[in-house]
């Protein structure tokens, strides 16, 4: 398998992102993850959308890659406000296809905010972010909030060891540095 370089230095360069979102992307589906890339719900992009069924358990995973040289403490907030929000629409859909009963014990949701660099802020060293309420006005919904969803902030280097941490696993065959290594050409 040819290595990918996901450290481009061009931070306009829609390519660099999408070679870093395209790198994750089979990544993934090597490891037997359904993949969607550019997955919209309710009028939102999702970078990509990622499902994977473990035993009894479905895992839902919402990634977003970004791609900047700089990023501050401020923009990494922004990033997980969005991914919260992404979460939040991918449960409530997935209550109205199925009951509660069954969202709440066997669908989990996991956000995933994958960064290109190492940009050393604090939260980026982080295996989970604090989860504050979602659904103040809803017991179950909150009650799925605070059991079923996981939230990540880190560089590609921590994302097999991070969705392990939940119960996901991944073949040895294909490990994430063989897809977001430097192509030493």
């Amino acid at each position: 398998m040819g290595k990918l370089y996901m450290n481009l230095q061009d931070e306009n360069s829609k390519k660099a992102w999408r070679v870093a979102q395209n790198s994750l992307a089979q990544f993934l589906q090597n490891n037997s993850f359904e993949i969607w890339e550019e997955r919209r719900i309710e009028n939102k992009r999702l970078d990509i959308l990622a499902k994977r069924i473990v035993g009894e358990k479905i895992f839902y995973i919402v990634f977003e890659v970004k791609h900047y040289n700089k990023v501050s403490a401020g923009n990494e907030d922004k990033f997980l406000e969005q991914l919260n929000k992404y979460l939040k629409l991918l449960i409530l859909r997935e209550l109205d296809r199925k009951k509660y009963s069954y969202v709440s014990k066997k669908i989990f949701f996991t956000g995933y905010l994958v960064f290109a660099n190492d940009y050393g802020i604090y939260k980026n060293r982080r295996k989970n972010w604090r989860k504050n309420r979602n659904f103040p006005d809803n017991k179950e919904l909150e009650t799925i909030w605070k059991r079923n969803v996981y939230l990540f902030s880190s560089t590609q280097d921590h994302i097999q060891r991070n969705l392990e941490s939940i119960g996901l696993t991944f073949y040895s065959q294909s490990k994430i540095s063989d897809f977001f290594n430097e192509d030493k050409q």
